[in-house]
């Protein structure tokens, strides 16, 4: 029997300019039955005893530090193994929840008795908010993974890889089998979702935009690297293929290769944040796992990319007998 109803984990890193708002958000948020860990990948700022004097004040606040820096995919499975509770969630330290976020998705999942939930999330740039949607058409209803793999072109559930946008159940989810790959320095969540929409068996999704997702803000964010780690998200799309080839699903094949190729033609559209060298290995890189994709799935996926994409994704698919 878990002690907690919900678990929630929260990496840092060097995050002391986040992390009043931050706590404020878990405190407003917390309930009887949470608890919000936290763990500081060995910050050289002020997050470790920011969080261990808020730990000291809120009992329902956990903190860990590790003794050398691991990156998120480490720090984020050094968590799992403290886990204690029915649900799982994360947040971003640099991200908060708006009013009942938690409560909500609780209710919800424990209603439709689902493995997972996804739900919607605001993207906070500046003072302007936009909500993004899950890309799920039917709203609070039980619903099979699988169908995610069926959709052409980028808007499916598996466009929309945001661990923090959605709760999991840990009846349900075997959470020793979830561990995201350390190697991984960008795009350890890529693998993650996958593996959820391939091995569970029900899902939903619910309008629910009480999560604030910020934006550009955060210099230390993953997603705004331009360096070599820039291009993990081709080692975790060689796991994603890996996956969906031994998963027997033709569409998971199909699709793996559509989000590869998606995920090709927009670092390629942003190659200028990168140096000569890495744009370099971006397309040869890019082309050498493409070669491996069958190639009725990627001429499968081609249509759906515009003309503009189609010149810049040329090169990259040079060598393989497809039309492009």
């Amino acid at each position: 029997m878990p002690s907690y109803q919900l678990d929630v984990l929260i990496p840092a890193y060097n995050a002391e300019r986040f992390l009043p708002t931050c706590l404020a958000s878990v405190r407003k948020a917390h309930r009887d039955g949470y608890r919000f860990l936290f763990i500081d990948d060995h910050s050289t700022d002020a997050t470790p005893e920011i969080l261990e004097a808020a730990a000291a004040e809120s009992p329902f606040i956990d903190f860990v530090r590790n003794d050398r820096n691991l990156g998120v995919a480490a720090s984020r499975n050094v968590l799992h193994g403290l886990v204690d509770a029915r649900y799982l969630t994360y947040l971003d330290v640099d991200d908060w929840y708006g009013e009942n976020h938690l409560e909500s998705m609780v209710r919800a999942i424990d209603d439709l008795e689902v493995d997972f939930l996804r739900t919607d999330h605001v993207i906070v740039d500046g003072l302007k908010r936009t909500v993004a949607r899950t890309p799920e058409t039917q709203r609070g209803i039980r619903l099979d993974p699988a169908n995610a793999f069926g959709v052409p072109g980028p808007r499916s559930p598996l466009n929309y890889l945001y661990i923090w946008a959605g709760i999991y159940d840990l009846e349900r989810l075997n959470l020793t089998d979830y561990a995201f790959h350390e190697h991984l320095r960008t795009a350890s969540d890529r693998p993650w979702i996958w593996k959820l929409y391939l091995d569970q068996r029900s899902t939903a999704a619910i309008d629910l935009d009480t999560y604030f997702y910020r934006k550009s803000t955060n210099a230390t964010a993953l997603t705004q690297r331009g360096d070599a780690a820039t291009l993990d998200f081709l080692v975790a799309s060689e796991i994603i293929l890996g996956m969906a080839t031994a998963s027997g699903n033709a569409r998971a094949v199909d699709k793996a290769a559509h989000s590869l190729l998606f995920l090709v033609d927009y670092h390629l559209e942003r190659a200028g944040r990168l140096t000569a060298a890495l744009t370099a290995e971006l397309t040869s890189r890019s082309a050498a796992l493409l070669a491996t994709c069958p190639t009725d799935s990627i001429e499968a996926a081609l249509p759906a990319f515009s003309a503009q994409s189609l010149a810049r994704l040329r090169p990259v698919l040079a060598g393989l007998e497809v039309t492009a």
